[in-house]
């Protein structure tokens, strides 16, 4: 059965009027493609709807059973369209993203505040949550998006690369560890340079972590154990008490005098990795996405200039 709410309304028209003629004229339909329209309907019911003579149109005993609920149908469309009109449209207005806590801290807030300016519509909710729970929740549907390191592929989620970041070398300012390093006061540091003392660090699951211990293995740099912690934000405030050393990803390296810290970038190799957004396959995504992605690679770009000026580095 394939019957429309265009059936119905045009069923209750004839009704009304009393009239063929008189519905096809306020359907603005032709009178006889009104009259295919109640044969299909008829057909597909098994039964007539309307007695019709010369002079007038009347429901059958069928037509009158059908009466109340097409229009029951047709009022309950007619009400529920405007409430289903406005979610959809709050639905594009809103943006729901999963961030790591050190990128939420560091970087959304700048984001936040330039699309309060640009999107003042954009109703804009920011969670910072661990990476495992910001896949679980792109996964099941309960974020939008979210942002941060994904190296591996996660089911129903597609990753889309939007910019690489690299390392620097951080520490306390009071407490010089790279004291027998080439070049202390240089704003770049060979991975080989790096001082043989006791690191902050993240714990060796972790996918950054990872990555340095592969870089720092490769050119034959003995381990040494220090205190791990579970955030990079943590790693900075270790660091900057004079704990020890640590290496950081430049989207989180502290700008400014936010912390009493001396930081060089790693070179020899500069070792990048991918930050992406990961979102839900086949999940229709807000009309302000891509309004909030170019913002943040706005704010990403002018942040990486402010590291790499500092550091001497042209990345023009």
């Amino acid at each position: 059965m394939n019957l429309s709410i265009r059936h119905f309304k045009a069923f209750l028209c004839i009704v009304q009027t009393r009239s063929f003629t008189r519905a096809a004229e306020q359907l603005h339909i032709s009178q006889p493609g009104l009259s295919l329209m109640m044969q299909d309907v008829e057909g597909q019911l098994s039964c007539r709807l309307f007695e019709r003579t010369t002079r007038s149109v009347r429901l059958t005993a069928a037509g009158q059973r059908l009466l109340p609920v097409a229009q029951q149908v047709v009022d309950e469309v007619e009400t529920i369209a405007p409430v289903l009109s406005q979610l959809s449209e709050t639905r594009r207005r809103t943006l729901r993203v999963g961030v790591p806590p050190i990128f939420s801290a560091s970087v959304m807030p700048h984001v936040y505040m330039r699309l309060r300016k640009t999107q003042p519509t954009l109703d804009l909710h920011i969670l910072d949550l661990p990476k495992p729970e910001v896949e679980r929740q792109v996964q099941n549907g309960e974020l939008d998006c979210g942002l941060g390191v994904f190296p591996k592929r996660v089911l129903e989620v597609s990753r889309r690369p939007l910019f690489e970041f690299d390392f620097v070398y951080l520490e306390s300012r009071a407490a010089p560890f790279r004291s027998r390093a080439k070049g202390r006061n240089a704003k770049r540091i060979r991975w080989d340079e790096l001082p043989a003392v006791p690191f902050v660090e993240l714990p060796p699951t972790q996918d950054l972590q990872q990555q340095i211990n592969k870089c720092r293995a490769a050119r034959g740099m003995a381990r040494t154990d220090g205190i791990r912690m579970n955030r990079l934000e943590s790693l900075i405030g270790m660091a900057a008490a004079g704990v020890g050393p640590t290496i950081i990803p430049t989207f989180a390296a502290p700008i400014g005098t936010e912390f009493q810290v001396s930081t060089a970038l790693l070179t020899a190799p500069v070792l990048t990795l991918d930050f992406h957004l990961i979102i839900k396959r086949g999940r229709e995504q807000p009309a302000v996405l891509e309004a909030f992605t170019r913002t943040l690679l706005e704010v990403i770009e002018e942040r990486r200039d402010r590291i790499y000026r500092t550091a001497g580095k042209d990345w023009g």
